[in-house]
């Protein structure tokens, strides 16, 4: 079936070449066309506008945190075929594919199947998935075309935005309707990714409402274990969905969108999908003042990742509220403040003996607080605040920070940070579930026992004090430097414990596992980054990253606290031979992670542009291995990805 899909994708490949050589016109207006990512210098890359670290626009350069952003050219030219391969491109990011649709992210160490102290916000909506503190990262398949920016904070940032945004935040921010008007459509196929297709469409209604709808769907083969043998892994799925944005007034922008997505995975034996929809009102009142109130409604199918690939689902309705008010305060204070409302929902099925609650509600309360203060106006500001939660598991958090900036020069940035975040337990972890399986039963006992991992209702959340300082200088219009350092102090981390006691079953009698807080840990390291532009049509980023850490505790061993590599070095290039041809190419090396040895790998893309609306690229990834493991062994699934090629046709009209 698949070489059949591999045959049909290939002719439409061609088919829509001839097409669009036929139909694309160079006259079309510049807002359709391709752009390079030289058209933007250097300097004007270093002070875009960013949001993350503060819920308000302020230049990258003056942001008090360890922040990067990945532009709309960024995605395009890096060749990534989605949002957690694209943050590859983050210095610092430890980005591990496990198998063919299954994905390890993580900033600052604890890098793991589930991304437990990774914050994930698209447009707003948290995807962290509180049953099993994980991201699905298969089930976020945003058309990258349409994307305006990717920000990503190394770092705890849980004074805005809550728990779980420990060791960082990533908010994947997408273009309004208005800036995505025509069409667009895309196909591509190769070796690792049979087919990746899709298409888009904005227009208008009336004079100022702008909408687009939009529609992917990927086929994707199977990789191979270490021995050589199929892993069983391959995958298919698709997403539909749209956005629309009204203008009132140059001051009032409403914004209503939604998608679905659904996958067939593991040789189509599991499934899961993800619908949603949210809507935004903001307001600017004036320079320094605006209002926003914003809810969404999330409702996600899962497979439980504690019972191995079974038939056990479980399913996540989420409603959040919430809303937030910025304003000046005499000529220094800016102070931003909110509250927020969450109600999850949760059902499961699957064997009565797994689930110990079919259903079940659970509730989340919050509200912030943050003042920015200039005590020297353009040169020093001041910056605290604290988020006050309050969940159903282990009631208040409290989550402050300090952050300090200060500018001795116009072209140099020196920051420093102290912050308290928490990672709240799961579902799984708290009181609700309660008699999972851990492993097969032991015979050699009378009546059997059945090891079970069992919810602990006395469990606390993990603790995080993170101190944090950062440097950035551009000398000169073409080079640019970045860096920053931290040392993190981890308390009451959560791992599995064998309390080495029975409790009756049924069947037989049960071997208690209890999750538990079992061990802290201190990390150290940082990030460093230097961009040079040697010529116009020429761009260079190298990058190092530092992680150490040392855990101490009753359990260490047990737990993946050496899930990321102690180093990793990157070098990117953006070469345009002409406005019409690019090279862009990226190398990383990755230090050895657990028993897994260290590996070097590229990615290359090579595009042409025949008209300002047509694009052919050729795309190689890891092209210095024919396979390799990027996770820890323990949590590699049995298989390594591969070296692949593909190729892509892009259209704009």
């Amino acid at each position: 079936m698949f070489k059949q899909n591999k045959a049909v994708v290939l002719a439409g490949i061609a088919m829509a070449v001839l097409a669009n050589a036929c139909t694309a016109r160079a006259e079309d207006s510049p807002p359709k066309s391709f752009k390079d990512s030289t058209d933007l210098d250097l300097e004007q890359l270093v002070n875009i506008q960013v949001t993350s670290v503060s819920k308000k626009e302020e230049k990258l350069t003056d942001a008090a945190a360890a922040i990067s952003v990945l532009s709309n050219d960024d995605l395009r030219r890096s060749g990534a075929t989605s949002v957690a391969e694209a943050l590859r491109l983050i210095p610092g990011m430890d980005v591990a594919q496990i198998n063919s649709s299954t994905w390890g992210v993580s900033a600052r160490g604890f890098n793991e199947i589930f991304s437990r102290s990774l914050l994930v916000l698209v447009d707003g909506r948290a995807v962290y998935a509180p049953y099993a503190a994980s991201v699905s990262w298969d089930l976020q398949q945003q058309m990258l075309a349409d994307l305006d920016r990717i920000e990503v904070i190394r770092g705890p940032g849980g004074t805005l935005w809550g728990a779980n945004a420990v060791n960082g935040v990533v908010n994947i921010v997408s273009k309004s309707a208005r800036d995505t008007q025509g069409g667009l459509v895309y196909r591509s196929g190769g070796s690792a990714h049979y087919t990746m297709d899709g298409g888009r469409y904005g227009g208008m209604i009336g004079s100022n409402t702008y909408y687009r709808v939009f529609g992917s769907y990927q086929l994707n083969d199977q990789y191979n274990a270490p021995d050589g043998s199929p892993a069983g892994d391959n995958w298919q799925g698709g997403q539909g969905g749209f956005r629309v944005d009204h203008y009132s007034s140059e001051e009032t922008h409403a914004t209503w969108q939604g998608d679905f997505t659904k996958n067939d995975l593991y040789n189509h034996n599991l499934d899961d999908y993800n619908a949603n929809t949210l809507g935004r009102w903001t307001r600017t009142v004036s320079d320094r003042s605006s209002i926003e109130v914003q809810a969404y409604f999330d409702r996600e199918k899962d497979f439980n990742p504690f019972e191995g690939f079974s038939t056990t689902y479980h399913t996540v309705n989420t409603f959040d509220v919430a809303a937030q008010h910025t304003f000046g305060l005499g000529e220094r204070n800016d102070v931003i403040w909110g509250a927020g409302y969450r109600l999850y929902y949760v059902t499961q099925s699957g064997d009565p003996t797994r689930v110990h609650d079919a259903s079940f509600i659970r509730q989340l309360g919050s509200v912030f607080v943050q003042d920015e203060f200039k005590l020297v106006p353009d040169k020093l500001t001041l910056t605290a605040g604290t988020k006050i939660e309050h969940n159903d598991i282990t009631g208040f958090e409290f989550e402050p920070s300090v952050r300090a900036m200060f500018k001795p020069t116009a072209n140099q940035t020196l920051w420093a940070a102290v912050s308290r975040a928490v990672v709240t337990p799961t579902f799984i972890q708290g009181r609700d579930v309660d008699r999972i399986p851990a492993g097969p039963p032991d015979f050699g006992t009378t009546p059997p026992t059945f090891p079970r991992l069992i919810g602990n209702p006395d469990i606390k959340s993990s603790i995080e004090w993170a101190y944090e300082l950062g440097y950035r200088i551009q000398p000169t219009k073409r080079v640019s430097v970045d860096v920053a350092a931290y040392f993190n102090q981890y308390t009451k981390l959560i791992t599995q414990e064998d309390t080495g006691t029975t409790i009756p079953g049924p069947p037989g009698q049960i071997g208690v596992i209890l999750w538990n807080n079992t061990y802290d840990a201190q990390t150290y390291g940082g990030e460093a980054s230097v961009t040079v532009e040697p010529v116009d049509a020429w761009r260079l980023t190298a990058s190092y990253s530092l992680f150490h850490v040392v855990a101490y505790g009753r359990l260490v061993d047990t737990d993946p606290v050496n899930g990321s590599p102690k180093q990793q070095l990157g070098l990117r290039s953006s070469y345009d031979f002409t406005k019409r041809a690019s090279l862009d190419a990226q190398l990383r090396y990755v230090s050895p992670v657990s028993d897994n040895g260290a590996y070097t790998t590229a990615d290359v893309r090579l595009s042409y542009r025949p008209t300002d609306n047509l694009e052919f690229s050729l795309v190689g990834q890891n092209l210095f291995s024919r396979q390799h493991t990027e996770l820890d062994a323990a949590q590699a699934l049995d298989s390594q990805p591969p070296r692949g090629f593909y190729g892509k046709v892009s259209w704009r009209f």
